[in-house]
């Protein structure tokens, strides 16, 4: 039932969880005979017994509407529940018409007045239709009741590491990044073709606009000059009637003249043998030239052609052609892959930036609810501090209220006075047997809970009441002895008083004393914990910023108990830049070594010691992180720490003895110092080099 529904609000669990029962842990399924199949693997396993509701064979009172008319906060448990409505039968059967509501009193009215009704109260008090009432702390039922929100932190937890599989599956932020930026590259790109696309267009839709403007006007010019140029045709018409007319008589006038010579010649007219005659004479000599011209162009060719090779050149000419058609498909096929290759680009990098923006607003979800747990946890932490300061004070009290007790013992036996006592039923192991008083003789008043005021009234009571007994005794039956035994008892009182009035004092002083070391230790360590906590997070990043990440990394120290840091240890957390949070464990070397580094120079901030000696520290470092290192211890030493003196940069200058084996650590150095082996004497020799004169000013 627990992985099937869930309380409406985190109110509701203790109730819900109490008004289900047995029920909460039970099984559904569809039918009967899948229950008996369960039933009947459990006991060939040989497992505990488990509750199964058949869905379609479960007998189930309705819901009795008129309950969810009911004033103040009394709802159905049934409505505070949220479910699948296949699962509605099961609900039913689980809780039935059972009502809740926030205080006891209001149950009591729903339970107990007029129609009786099972009810539960949200702190987990039962009260049932025959009138019992079943309440109080229960640990399991507490228990069980936080299975629903076990529920929901595992659903988170789930989420969280398929967000980070998915995130390890897309790879580091460098990669994103280079992918990002390729794919900025070609939609810059197309950005800028599209760009000169639409000013081409533009361009195209100008000139579009001018021809349309000059068409029309040219149709307009057209429509304008058109019925003058029919006029202009009927003149040219009637001009060449005239003409005609006028050929015509000439033509007769000259057939007169030259009528004669026509038949001699045997034609009709004169002018047929103008035509032939000058026919004639321009085709002869148009062919005349023709024959000519070929000639000429005819020894021209074969000159040309007896002094150079033809088939060499005819070959090349149809292989540069053959190369250039194939260079063209191939230009062609280029065109056409690259088009397509750009529009997948761009489909993807829309669909990667889709994905990116959404993993960026998981990644805040998770990181709000870590936050979220985290501070619960730093408030139960608190809670719990203050529950255990509590626990100590009641101690305390319970202590000095066992001395009084023990001072009243001993009162009354050396008073004589004997105490009601009875033997304690639960200690069967103690060797020597503690007295447990007897307090059933005491009035009813006696035995119960008083104030401080009233149990100080009640002791003048017994006392006066004492004395009034002490002197009647007196009176009755007089001790001659009893002045000398009670002046003895006197002087010894007085002896013991004195020595522990004496003892008192002494331990008060020793007390206080002890008390002012303890805060004096914990001033001076707090001072301590305050300046090198505030001093880690700035070196930190110094060591790990670069020019990729200028901020550097992330450090700080955290107090396992703040009450009393000297019970519990110190956490040391660091994120080097682009790392989520991990323990100091999961680490790599390199970033473990940085971490110990930050952490020495922030201790070295708060009580500087005359020098350092670091011995291979780089030895776990890449390059990258020994040049850092390299540069901050040089940035520190002497000549560039007292430069840096006054500034609040997270540490003062100080002085180093490193041994270091990489070039690119000690080139950083003010000085060398080199040992080698003396062959000739069989020892270590020093060479010294002073690197502070090639210093660049």
């Amino acid at each position: 039932m627990t992985d099937l529904c869930r309380p409406t609000q985190k109110k509701y669990n203790l109730a819900v969880t109490v008004a289900m029962g047995k029920c909460m842990d039970a099984v559904v399924v569809e039918d009967e005979h899948t229950g008996k199949e369960c039933i009947k693997y459990l006991k060939e396993q040989r497992l505990p017994p488990q509750t199964f509701i058949p869905l379609q064979s479960v007998r189930v009172k309705p819901i009795i509407e008129r309950l969810r008319t009911f004033r103040g906060t009394a709802k159905l448990v049934f409505d505070v529940i949220q479910f699948d409505p296949v699962l509605e039968k099961a609900i039913i059967f689980a809780v039935g018409n059972t009502l809740v509501c926030d205080d006891l009193d209001e149950a009591k009215v729903l339970s107990w007045s007029g129609e009786r009704h099972k009810v539960v109260t949200v702190d987990g008090i039962l009260l049932t239709k025959s009138g019992t009432m079943t309440g109080g702390t229960s640990g399991g039922m507490e228990a069980r009741s936080k299975q629903w929100d076990d529920k929901k932190i595992e659903g988170l937890k789930k989420n969280k590491e398929r967000y980070e599989a998915e995130l390890e599956k897309l790879g580091s932020i460098r990669e994103m990044q280079l992918r990002e930026s390729e794919a900025s590259g070609k939609i810059s790109g197309l950005e800028k073709k599209i760009q000169y696309a639409e000013i081409e267009k533009k361009s195209i839709e100008e000139k579009l606009v001018k021809l349309q403007q000059e068409k029309k006007i040219i149709k307009e010019e057209i429509g304008r000059v058109k019925p003058e140029l029919e006029k202009l045709k009927n003149v040219i018409a009637k001009r060449g009637t005239e003409i005609q007319k006028l050929e015509k008589r000439i033509n007769e006038i000259v057939d007169r003249i030259y009528k004669g010579f026509s038949e001699s010649v045997g034609v009709q007219n004169i002018r047929e043998y103008e035509e032939n005659q000058l026919k004639a004479a321009q085709q002869m000599g148009e062919e005349r030239l023709r024959l000519s011209n070929q000639l000429s162009k005819l020894k021209g060719q074969l000159d040309y052609e007896q002094k150079r090779d033809m088939e060499s050149r005819i070959t090349k000419l149809e292989t540069t052609i053959t190369s250039l058609e194939n260079s063209l498909k191939q230009l062609q096929k280029e065109e056409a892959d690259a088009k397509s290759v750009t529009e997948k680009a761009s489909g993807d990098i829309g669909q990667w930036e889709e994905e990116v923006k959404e993993w960026k607003t998981k990644l805040e979800e998770c990181e709000k609810e870590i936050q979220d747990w985290k501070k619960r946890s730093s408030a139960a932490a608190t809670s719990i501090s203050k529950l255990k300061r509590q626990l100590n004070s009641k101690e305390a009290q319970i202590e000095q209220l066992n001395s009084r007790k023990q001072e009243i013992v001993e009162k009354c036996e050396l008073e004589q006075i004997v105490l009601p006592t009875i033997s304690d039923p639960m200690d069967t192991e103690s060797s020597r047997p503690v007295p447990y008083f007897d307090f059933s003789q005491l009035n009813r008043s006696h035995l119960q809970d008083m104030r401080p005021s009233e149990r100080e009234k009640c002791e003048l009571e017994f006392k006066k009441k004492m004395d009034a007994l002490i002197s009647e005794i007196e009176r009755t039956a007089p001790n001659l002895k009893a002045l000398d035994q009670y002046e003895a008892l006197l002087e010894k009182e007085k002896l013991v008083t004195e020595e522990f009035e004496a003892a008192r004092k002494e331990e008060k002083e020793i007390a206080d004393k002890y008390n002012l070391v303890k805060q004096k230790r914990y001033e001076l360590f707090m001072e301590a914990f305050n300046h090198i906590s505030g001093n880690i997070d700035k070196i930190y990043k110094q060591l790990t910023k670069s020019g990729t990440h200028p901020l550097g990394g992330t450090a700080y120290l955290n107090l396992e108990n703040e009450d009393d840091p000297f019970l519990h240890g110190i956490k040391y957390t660091a994120m080097p830049p682009t790392k989520r949070f991990r323990d100091m464990e999961q680490l790599s070397g390199g970033e473990k070594t940085v971490a110990a580094l930050a952490l020495l120079f922030s201790i070295h901030s708060y009580r500087p010691s005359p020098f350092f000696i670091l011995d291979e520290v780089d030895a776990a470092l890449d390059n990258l992180n020994v040049a850092k290192v390299a540069g901050f211890i040089r940035s520190k030493s002497c000549t560039g720490g007292r430069l840096n003196l006054d500034s609040d940069d997270g540490g003062s200058g100080f002085q180093s003895i490193v041994i270091s084996l990489k070039d690119s650590f000690y080139d950083k150095a003010e000085a060398l110092v080199g040992v080698y082996r003396d062959a000739e004497r069989s020892c270590s020799r020093t060479l010294t080099f002073d690197l502070t004169k090639y210093r660049e000013s």
